[in-house]
């Protein structure tokens, strides 16, 4: 990645910087003023809340891509998890929403689809949406995005699909999902249908336990309005928490060195 990501004016501020402070922003300070004033404080890098929030605001979609491929890591990954979840967005007060005659609020929820590493616990893939729709159709974009080579897929019900089996088995990949009641087509789902590994089948949990690991914390909704910010904000909770899983087993590694 360039040192520099504005392509006009000075270049003061690195990009690892801006990014620092967006990190203290999502993981510390859930304020912009705050996260500026930490920057102050221990950078010495004096500048206004807006500025910061406007830098981060322009990143390009690649940046953050290369950003998820590096906290996921590319070691090989044995089991996958696929599944999707959805965020709350700010509503307004009950005030507020007297005053512009609404009744109830806004409920437009941000989706995100994530492919996880079962054994690491790490976020390998995720796909994120303004407007929710089937998550079906972003297995491809989890695979295609996917830094670590992987054997196998656990879904739920949901990814049910034949054609979707066999993509993945195109790929080289094993995947297992339970049937819905009264299969009758589809080879790949038959084969589930009459030999189904339950005990394989139930480590897919853990993508529900992550899930609510990154919402107790970093929060169950989004601050951001605009798209570009809401795609910053829920791609850096999900490096962030993967940032803390490399630290982690960093730590552990330096134990059983010294142990």
């Amino acid at each position: 990645m360039p040192d520099f990501l504005n392509k006009f004016g000075p270049k003061k501020t690195p990009g690892w910087l801006t990014y620092a402070t967006y990190l203290e922003y999502t993981a510390h300070a859930p304020a912009w003023r705050r996260a500026s004033n930490f920057m102050s404080d221990y950078y010495s890098d004096d500048r206004h809340w807006t500025t910061w929030q406007k830098a981060i605001a322009k990143w390009p979609a690649w940046v953050w891509d290369a950003l998820a491929k590096a906290s996921a890591g590319d070691e090989p990954c044995e089991w996958a998890a696929i599944d999707g979840t959805t965020l709350s967005r700010t509503n307004a007060s009950q005030h507020y929403l007297k005053r512009i005659d609404q009744e109830e609020q806004v409920k437009r929820p941000i989706q995100e689809v994530v492919m996880v590493d079962v054994a690491r616990r790490k976020f390998l893939s995720w796909r994120f949406r303004a407007t929710p729709r089937g998550e079906k159709c972003d297995v491809p974009y989890l695979v295609s995005h996917n830094p670590a080579f992987t054997e196998g897929v656990l879904m739920d019900k949901g990814f049910d699909s034949n054609p979707l089996h066999a993509f993945l088995r195109k790929k080289g990949m094993y995947s297992i999902a339970p049937v819905r009641k009264g299969c009758k087509r589809g080879n790949f789902r038959k084969q589930l249908r009459d030999c189904f590994d339950w005990a394989l089948y139930w480590q897919r949990n853990i993508v529900e336990s992550m899930f609510s690991a990154v919402k107790r914390l970093f929060g169950s909704h989004i601050r951001a309005c605009t798209a570009r910010m809401q795609r910053a904000e829920v791609y850096c909770r999900l490096i962030a928490y993967n940032i803390g899983a490399n630290i982690h087993d960093f730590l552990l590694s330096l134990r059983q060195v010294y142990a």
